[in-house]
């Protein structure tokens, strides 16, 4: 058993709770005690025989118990209710707090601050706070990082009797998957902690599963498959495997010459279920998704619920707080050990030690666990052991985190048999393998997990996103204030947030994706409106997902793996420029990217596209920009496309705005009048503008040059539009002589897209906004409500 009674408390150990008790019981005002016990929890015998003899005293105490791992202990003071605590028959509140020796650095650094600058408030409350340590080496963290606090210490206990019940395992599990990572975003982060459970979401899977189809199907019931169900109905007679399918499809359906006219006898059926339902259900799941979908983020989310039931001695892990929906609570199945690792961190390890098991790879990672967190001299818990048994049992919950992010496909091939044979060695465990598709597809693992891949979220998901992670902000950031006010300005921050979000269907486009939206909500919060940011919005998305975000991980070979932004934008740019004027389909075949992208890097090293250099180069690019961007990526076999349409629209927009003037001047007439263009070319302007602010006022003013022909005046009468295939506005101006009235014409696109360009683009010139402004009203003042055919 995990959780174990067999330990006694030694004579000295007695002796010094007996003056532990005795200095609690004529103490008063606030008294902190600094107590050190080896794997020091709730359960400890020290500790539950503290609580007993105090139960008994004549002092009256009630008690808390408080875990730095989920929450921070500045928000906890403010929950306590200042009336009980100083209500004298309740008793003295006495607070036992666990696990600050667990805490990550940076969470530990801004705990220890709190403490050293708050002690006043502490001491304004009349309670007890026992700090219970593992070990008194940890005593140091005090004196250095809180000296202040340090010196109002009351008293030392130090207590010998062992507990081996893999407490402080499950609290640094449990520190560590508290809060949400914002590692590769920070650029634009105010540094906060935002608790997972305050801001998850629970996400929706397709549960896809091959069966047999022996009926004949007609060839307009195959054309009303969906693009999902037709992957599996007719890439068998053209050559493709039937699971081979890529990143969601955000484009219309697929042409129609892509879709045969016979269906193979098996087909894929899909069941779209609740994420953490699917995991609870399977012994062996595989979760795959696109880049930011959620996949670490359900892991993190699983380990910790099962690590906090595991400490709590719960026998079924249940979820009850604001990561349920409809105040309902979660069950997440049977309490195991969480186990949780990033299959990366075992491939750098195998290229060191070939040989290396998965086992032993977890033997050496919990000995160094071990190492870091035990004082000098003393017994080793054996954490490592305790693990190996658990998982002999069946009784663990093994979290393996991104097989895609292997890039070396021999490597990730072998990785995958060693995780076939683990899971054949310890087949009572249940485990979960997360995987981008793109970096899955070559490599899989054993038929007997279940495939999972998850699903955009819905406007629903993420409207209560964004209702929690405004609110989580506020409350982060305003401990002080009352729960209405933080739950007021949360809401205000949610509801603009959409808001914006319902004004631009390009920003729309990103936010089924959780590490975007999660992009466009701390945007959003350091102060840029996004109506008139979208460029960066788009920019600050490439930049996380290439280089950022990527670096964040630590992912082997990192230089060797990842992309520049700079490369990306290059190589990317040119091939969405010519992919949105000759595929509106928004897929390109392998044979037509592997061309484009060979004459631009032929360019870039002076040689022929056709060399084995440039060929491999591409393919190599190809790999990368798939696997560790998921920017442009094989949406089905041999047919490739972005994400989404709004990158091919940004990059396409980077092409032209790394043109020169009269370039860019050239390419906007020439799809002014294209609707589809519309887009690209309004992101075009705002990154030149917020680039190259200086030449953007040049460029503006010729941009613009044309509506000086446009003169309407209101007194000479009305201003109609005539609908045709080229909208005109049709006014009245005076002749050079000042005696007649002459009927002119104007192109109406050309007086709307200067009013979107001052609308959406950051404009300093007061001269170069007016003269659109002015006549835009102008016109709208004078326009009749006929409209002439």
């Amino acid at each position: 058993m995990l959780f174990q009674d067999s330990y006694s408390l030694s004579e000295a150990d007695k002796a010094e709770l007996n003056k532990l008790v005795s200095v609690l019981e004529i103490s008063s005002g606030t008294t902190i005690i600094f107590a050190i016990a080896p794997e020091s929890s709730p359960q400890h015998p020290v500790v539950r025989q503290l609580q007993e003899s105090l139960a008994t005293s004549d002092e009256k105490f009630t008690f808390d118990k408080f875990f730095y791992s989920q929450n921070s202990f500045h928000n906890f003071l403010y929950s306590l209710d200042d009336h009980q605590q100083r209500n004298l028959e309740t008793g003295r509140r006495l607070v036992m707090a666990f696990g600050i020796d667990q805490l990550p650095t940076p969470r530990l650094v801004k705990e220890m601050k709190q403490l050293n600058l708050g002690r006043e408030e502490l001491f304004g409350r009349n309670l007890i706070l026992i700090l219970w340590l593992n070990n008194t080496g940890f005593l140091d963290e005090f004196r250095h990082r809180a000296p202040d606090f340090w010196d109002w210490r009351e008293k030392i206990v130090e207590f010998e009797t062992r507990n081996p019940l893999l407490y402080p395992y499950l609290e640094w599990l449990i520190a560590e998957n508290s809060y949400l990572k914002m590692s590769g975003v920070m650029q634009v982060n105010r540094q906060v902690d935002i608790f997972l459970d305050q801001i998850y979401v629970s996400l929706q899977a397709q549960w896809r599963q091959q069966v047999t189809d022996t009926s004949e199907r007609s060839q307009r019931e195959l054309g009303m498959l969906t693009v999902r169900q037709v992957q599996s109905s007719r890439l068998k007679d053209m050559g493709f495997g039937s699971d081979d399918w890529d990143e969601p499809c955000y484009y219309e359906p697929l042409p129609t010459e892509l879709i045969s006219a016979s269906v193979s006898s098996t087909k894929t059926v899909t069941q779209k279920v609740d994420l953490a339902d699917a995991v609870r259900d399977n012994l062996y799941s595989v979760i795959l998704g696109a880049p930011g979908a959620g996949k670490t983020t359900l892991l993190r989310y699983l380990a910790l619920h099962f690590a906090i039931a595991k400490r709590d001695n719960l026998e079924t892990v249940i979820v009850d707080n604001d990561a349920v929906e409809d105040n309902q609570k979660k069950e997440l199945g049977k309490t195991v050990l969480p186990i949780f690792f990033r299959i990366a961190d075992y491939a750098e390890k195998l290229k060191q030690q070939p040989e290396l098991t998965l086992l032993e790879y977890l033997r050496q990672f919990y000995r160094q666990w071990e190492a870091h967190f035990q004082a000098e001299g003393e017994i080793e818990t054996e954490v490592a052991g305790l693990l190996l048994d658990a998982m002999r049992q069946g009784k663990c919950l093994m979290l393996l985190d991104g097989l895609d992010e292997v890039f070396d496909q021999e490597s990730r091939k072998q990785i995958v048999e060693r995780i076939n044979k683990f899971v054949h060695e310890f087949p009572s465990n249940k485990f979960v393998i997360t995987s981008r598709i793109a970096g899955y597809r070559d490599v899989q693992l054993s038929s007997r997990f279940a495939e999972f891949t998850i699903e955009d979220m819905d406007s629903i998901q993420v409207e209560r996103f964004l209702y929690r992670w405004c609110r989580t902000v506020e409350k982060a950031q305003q401990p002080d204030a009352s729960e209405e006010q933080w739950l007021k300005k949360g809401t205000e921050q949610a509801q603009d947030i959409l808001l914006a979000i319902q004004g631009n269907p390009g920003v729309e486009r990103l936010t089924a994706n959780p590490l975007l939206l999660t992009i466009l909500a701390l945007i959003h919060r350091n102060g840029d409106q996004l109506p008139n940011r979208r460029v960066k919005l788009y920019e600050l998305a490439v930049q996380t997902l290439t280089e950022d975000w990527q670096l964040s991980k630590k992912l082997p070979d990192a230089p060797r793996v990842v992309l520049k932004e700079t490369e990306v934008v290059e190589l990317l740019a040119p091939l969405a420029y010519w992919m949105h004027e000759e595929k509106p389909s928004g897929l390109v075949t392998q044979r037509e990217v592997e061309e484009k992208l060979a004459e631009k890097l032929a360019e870039f090293n002076d040689t022929e596209p056709e060399s084995d250099s440039v060929r491999q180069a591409v393919g190599e690019f190809l790999r990368k920009v798939r696997e560790t961007t998921g920017l442009f990526v094989e949406r089905i076999p041999g047919f490739y496309g972005f994400m989404h349409l709004t990158f091919e629209e940004y990059f396409a927009a980077r092409y032209i705005a790394d043109k020169e003037q009269s370039e860019i001047l050239e390419l906007i007439q020439k799809h002014l009048n294209e609707p589809r263009w519309n887009e690209p070319l309004l992101l075009a302007l705002g990154y030149y503008g917020s680039h190259f602010s200086a030449q953007f006022k040049k460029l503006a003013e010729k941009l613009f040059i044309n509506l000086d022909k446009y003169q309407p005046v209101l007194q000479h009468g009305e201003i109609k539009i005539t609908a045709s295939n080229d909208t005109t506005i049709i006014y009245l101006k005076e002749d050079e002589s000042g005696n007649n009235l002459n009927k002119l014409e104007f192109k109406l696109r050309d007086l709307l897209f200067a009013g979107q360009v001052i609308a959406e683009i950051e404009i300093n010139s007061i001269v170069i906004r007016k003269k659109p402004i002015s006549k835009l009203v102008i016109t709208y003042l004078g326009i009749t409500n006929q409209v002439h055919r």
